[in-house]
């Protein structure tokens, strides 16, 4: 009776805590490399936030995310942070929970008019994913984004997070009208301070 009473607590416990994974540790010097010539590198750190430089050909930029559920916080222009409000805001949102749904918006300015866009973010459950860096366990999230103005029309495309990489390892984009161009990417290569 004693056994069965700890097998009735204890093992959803066990299972719930394979199904959630926490934020990483990012350290200074982590880095990314993905497909076209994208690198992503760890600056710096202190007890709240990293600062992430993203070297693409089109140049460098800095993000800052906060520590507890690497949410972007802040870009930076040049010494001063602005505040981020652009797409992806909240891609990570660890805790990340098979099941987990979040939403979030933006806003874009076009030459005459504001466009507010609505994402949906869906953790959908854990797959085995192979690419050029290797084969890695991953949390698959379905991000979906539609503007305000026109809910009925939306485009999707996928993230792959690993834990082992501490990083997304793979974007796919639906073939939809939605997008203007598919911009599908995959890790190829990592390294991970201590």
């Amino acid at each position: 009776m004693i056994l069965l009473s700890f097998l009735v607590l204890f093992i959803p416990a066990i299972l719930y805590g394979q199904d959630r994974v926490e934020a990483p540790a990012w350290n200074v010097g982590d880095k990314w490399s993905l497909t076209g010539d994208v690198t992503i590198l760890v600056v710096n750190a202190d007890k709240i936030s990293c600062s992430v430089k993203y070297l693409t050909a089109g140049g460098e930029s800095v993000l800052i995310y906060e520590k507890p559920s690497l949410n972007r916080i802040y870009s930076m222009d040049k010494d001063k942070r602005i505040p981020y409000e652009g797409r992806n805001k909240r891609l990570f949102n660890f805790p990340l929970e098979i099941g987990k749904s979040w939403k979030d918006k933006f806003t874009t300015k076009a030459t005459f008019k504001e466009y507010t866009f609505i994402e949906t973010f869906t953790a959908l459950g854990w797959e085995d994913i192979v690419v050029q860096g290797g084969k890695f366990k991953s949390v698959k999230i379905e991000y979906k984004q539609a503007r305000d103005d026109e809910p009925a029309r939306e485009g999707k495309l996928w993230y792959w997070y690993s834990p082992d990489v501490k990083y997304m390892i793979k974007c796919q984009y639906e073939k939809s009208s939605y997008w203007d161009a598919s911009y599908d990417w995959e890790l190829t290569a990592f390294e991970l301070k201590k």
